[in-house]
């Protein structure tokens, strides 16, 4: 056996492991939740706190990065870099790091088990290739939390840890591998496009289907614009005018409406999982076959007849305050 074949062969038996800890990881993640936001709003704390005595008020980038020569020593390290618009080039970046260890531990066990299997492969197979197999599992299930921040950061600018953070009125937050590949987890652009600008957006997604991934349009009037069945997920419309903009078959799972005027606009069998409408005010809308699940709505200008009964009980009603 070559050592290219060990390698393979080494790789399809542990492949079943593999699938089951990511599966794990996943659900693990969701019930260390609560812990996870708390150390990602302690660092923001820091951050917070650091700016303030370097006179520092223009952030715009908040990149959480996973060290991965610090898995060398069974370790999670993230570090949250906070610069200017220059990214790495800012000459006076901001950080602090915190560790999440806690959220990796199944596979730092894993890479045990298999520093042991590998011994029956005689050489062919080393601790160099199981622990970057392992590594890079991990780096594969770090980007999960992306996911679960776009959700958990909806509030985050009412969180007087990250609010008194001095920042530029267009900033990102990113999550990823550090200098390495990352992912928007959320982002705020409270500038003006324009129905042009909003145009060129959709055309852009015919070369970039990320192009409206988590974007932003703050006090826009927006009309028309083909954006049928194109992934839009956690786009924000923030005080804007909607109208007679085809969102029909669109993913817009956990996309947010902040105080809208939506009008003549068709939803008809978009994914609004988890989307939310705030403050919103409807009209002449169409929602047939809307996947409404946990998408939530202001009771104020919110009618029945919108919805179908299926919809009516998918969907959340928030409390007046």
């Amino acid at each position: 056996m070559t050592r290219a074949q060990a390698w393979e062969e080494f790789q399809a038996a542990h492949q079943g492991e593999r699938e089951r800890l990511r599966q794990s990881f996943w659900d693990n993640l969701q019930a260390e939740l609560p812990e996870l936001m708390q150390l990602i709003y302690a660092a923001f704390h820091e951050i917070g706190k650091h700016a303030k005595e370097q006179e520092k008020d223009n952030c715009m980038y908040f990149l959480f990065s996973l060290m991965r020569f610090e898995l060398t020593e069974k370790k999670a390290v993230i570090r949250l870099d906070a610069t200017d618009m220059e990214w790495y080039l800012d000459e006076a970046p901001l950080s602090v790091c915190f560790d999440i260890s806690f959220l990796f531990n199944e596979y730092f066990d894993w890479q045990d088990r298999l520093l042991l299997d590998m011994r029956e492969y005689m050489g062919k197979v080393n601790k160099y290739d199981v622990r970057g197999m392992v590594q890079d599992e991990i780096m594969t299930s770090n980007q999960l939390i992306t996911h679960i921040l776009r959700f958990a950061f909806r509030n985050l600018e009412q969180q007087e840890v990250f609010s008194g953070i001095e920042k530029l009125p267009f900033w990102i937050i990113r999550w990823g591998e550090y200098k390495d590949y990352s992912e928007i987890v959320m982002q705020v652009k409270r500038d003006t496009r324009g129905q042009e600008g909003w145009l060129d957006r959709i055309r852009q997604y015919e070369d970039n289907p990320d192009a409206m991934m988590a974007d932003y349009w703050y006090r826009e009037t927006l009309t028309e614009g083909d954006c049928h069945g194109k992934n839009m997920y956690f786009i924000t419309f923030e005080e804007c005018a909607l109208k007679g903009i085809d969102f029909s078959k669109a993913g817009l799972s956990g996309a947010r409406f902040l105080r809208c005027r939506i009008e003549d606009c068709d939803f008809t069998e978009a994914d609004l999982h988890q989307a939310d409408f705030e403050d919103c005010y409807f009209s002449d809308n169409q929602f047939q076959d809307a996947d409404m699940m946990q998408a939530t709505f202001s009771g104020e200008g919110l009618e029945a007849d919108m919805f179908d009964e299926k919809q009516l009980e998918e969907l959340l009603v928030a409390e007046e305050a």
